[in-house]
Formats: structure tokens, sequence, C-alpha cells
């Protein structure tokens, strides 16, 4: 389980974001069992038949994604561009999407949950040792990106790469506007990382859970990750206003070119789900 980032949940992309991020997302989206078994796998270090196991799994999970899921990213997209054709996108339309991507992974997770019990479940100490191992790594590494004299710019470097992922090439002076918000905003390194400290916390006990096979309280744990903690607020509030700001000053021209690439992505979904 990904340790959210806020744009990620703010902007309604989830799993959708990661996968557009890639240079095909059918490739990736098509992959998925490959790439994901490889990404779980050096989390776990999983022996060769938890491995097939855990294949098993996640191909079981693309079957039902494919079939339910795939319609409601398209319905995504759809209630993205009816916001970006309003002529104002407002607060409560970026609250209504994250909403929509909160429904997309919570129905993610409750289809994951019965698959990845007996694997869980049947983890030794030292795997869950190396889990802990590996995401104390993780949190290191994103400290020192994050704090010290390039941390406004690794921050800043984040935000614009999400933000082209999600509405598509961004002329040079939109890109340079979104960085230098970016790295104006106030960061409290401490207290996101009491924030971050939180969520791992959280994401080994819904593993934990999901292990007991107390299936509804994993996927709640997981759930409850999503919410902003009190001291990560004015962090959240600059990033809406940022990109509320972003959005409404696009000419027609630069909505001519989301549109577009909302539409790309639209059609490559339909593919997928046909395939």
């Amino acid at each position: 389980m990904h340790l959210l980032k806020r744009l990620s949940t703010l902007l309604a992309l989830g799993l959708m974001l990661a996968l557009i991020g890639c240079s095909s997302l059918t490739l990736a989206y098509n992959q998925m069992p490959l790439l994901g078994g490889l990404w779980m796998d050096s989390y776990l270090d999983l022996d060769s038949a938890q491995r097939g196991r855990l294949k098993d799994g996640l191909r079981a999970w693309q079957a039902w994604h494919r079939r339910d899921e795939l319609p409601q990213w398209q319905a995504l997209l759809r209630q993205a561009g009816a916001a970006l054709d309003d002529g104002i996108v407002t607060a409560d339309e970026l609250l209504a999407l994250e909403r929509a991507a909160r429904a997309s992974l919570e129905r993610c997770l409750q289809q994951a949950a019965p698959l990845a019990a007996p694997l869980l479940a049947e983890l030794r100490p030292e795997q869950w040792r190396h889990l802990q191992r590996k995401m104390d790594e993780k949190t290191t590494e994103w400290h020192e990106q994050l704090s010290g004299r390039g941390g406004a710019a690794e921050r800043a470097k984040r935000y614009t790469t999400s933000l082209e992922r999600w509405l598509g090439d961004l002329d040079r002076s939109t890109r340079r506007q979104a960085r230098d918000d970016a790295e104006r905003w106030p960061f409290d390194l401490a207290a996101m990382a009491q924030g971050r400290a939180t969520r791992q916390a959280r994401t080994l006990e819904g593993l934990h859970a999901w292990a007991r096979h107390d299936l509804a309280g994993g996927t709640a744990a997981f759930m409850h990750n999503l919410q902003t903690q009190p001291a990560e607020q004015p962090y959240r509030d600059q990033v809406t206003a940022s990109l509320l700001q972003l959005l409404n000053g696009m000419d027609a021209r630069q909505h001519q070119q989301v549109r577009r690439h909302w539409a790309d992505l639209s059609a490559e979904l339909h593919r997928l789900q046909t395939r």
C-alpha cells in the first residue's frame, strides 16, 4: 500500500496517476500483475511459492478492475471535464473529484482484501521485519529529499510532474507558475514527517488486520490514511488555492489542450476495458 501523496488525493488520481505517469498507459496497465508483483516483493521478500500466489491474486484483481472499475475512471475524466467546461473550477468541484477518487480506491481495497489476506496470513516474522525496514528506508529517503536547501525545489518538481500527468504537457509559463508557487508554500517538515509516520503505522495496522482476515478493519485503516491531519491542513490549503488559480488562469487554448489530453486518456481506457 502506498503512503498516499496529498496532491494525488486532491487531484483524484490514485492508481490512475501512477499509470498515466508511464510512457504507455496500455503497456503499464497490461503489465500490472508483473510490475505490481515486483514492487510488492521488494517490500515483503517473498519466496517463490508466495510470488506465484501473489501473481495469481493480482491477475484476479486486474480482471475485476478491467471489467468494473475502468468505467469509473472514464466517468471521473468526464466529471473533471464538466468542471473545466463550467468556466470557473471551484473548490467544491475539486472536493467532488476527491470523493469520487476515494470511492474508487475503497472499492479497489475491498476487492483486494480477500485476495491479499491468505498471503499476508502466511508471512513469516522475518518478512514482516523486512517490510518494516523497507518502509523505514523509504521514510529516510523522503526526509533527505525534502529537507535542506534542495527541499523546496524537490517539492516543486513533484508538484509540476503530478500536474502534467493529469493535465498533459504545460506550457513554459504555466509550468513556471506552478513551480514558483510550490517553492513558496510553507512546509513544516516535522509536521509532515509525523503525518507520514502515522500513515506508515496505519498501513502496517491495515496489513496485519487483513492477515487476521479482518478485511473491513484493514480497509478502514487504509482509508483513514487519506484524512488530512490538522498540522497538514495549511499545506493542503495552499495546494488547493494554487491549483484553482492555475486552472482558472488558463486561456482557451490551454483548456483545449487539457481536453484533448483527457480525451486521449478516455479513449485508451475504453480500449483497455474492451480488450
